[in-house]
């Protein structure tokens, strides 16, 4: 069998990343086998291990990649809006807060989809070290998108706003199907866009 070039080998790497980054957050990572991620992406399994050393080190990369990802989302809203840093807010949380994102678990927020599976790795190991980074890098960004009014938010005002951003897509999730999801949603709206 012949061998792929390089440039064939990394775009079929970007491939297995965007796969794996989709499935894991849809599945979570115990949810999701290797051979699965391959298939999603289009390959066999037996290339997996050219491309990465591990399960773990392939679910790190997928990680940052899910965070990453999620930056033209927060640019694309800033300039929608240009200086006017209320509109600009509100639209994230409205944005953040739909049925269409509640649904869209393996498009949607990184820090919601896979907050229950970080919360059981290794809390030195590599997976958990790339969500807090990833989750770090989004809090940064995120800063001056959820300031109000014309005063740049605090990383402490940033951090409060995305908790119960998450926790309640996390809550709204948890309880779909049931009339409860949908007012998990409504409250957080509520309480974010009333101050």
């Amino acid at each position: 069998m012949p061998r792929v070039s390089r440039k064939e080998a990394d775009k079929h790497r970007e491939e297995v990343l965007n796969a794996a980054s989709k499935l894991f957050l849809e599945h979570g990572i115990d949810g999701v086998s290797v051979p699965e991620v391959m298939a999603e992406a289009g390959l066999t399994h037996g290339g997996f291990y050219g491309h990465f050393r591990s399960k773990e080190a392939l679910v790190a990369e997928a990680c940052a990649r899910a965070f990453n990802d999620r930056r033209s989302i927060y640019e694309a809203i800033e300039e929608r809006n240009g200086a006017d840093k209320k509109s600009a807010r509100a639209e994230f949380i409205k944005r953040y807060t739909t049925r269409a994102h509640r649904d869209a678990i393996g498009l949607g927020c990184p820090a919601a989809a896979m907050c229950g599976d970080m919360a059981r790795e290794d809390p030195k190991g590599p997976i958990r070290t790339a969500f807090a980074s990833g989750f770090n890098a989004m809090v940064d960004r995120l800063t001056p998108l959820l300031s109000r009014k014309r005063k740049t938010a605090s990383r402490e005002d940033a951090l409060a706003q995305i908790a119960m951003l998450v926790g309640g897509l996390v809550l709204s999730r948890s309880t779909k199907g049931s009339p409860v999801s949908d007012e998990i949603m409504q409250s957080v709206r509520l309480a974010l866009l009333d101050e």
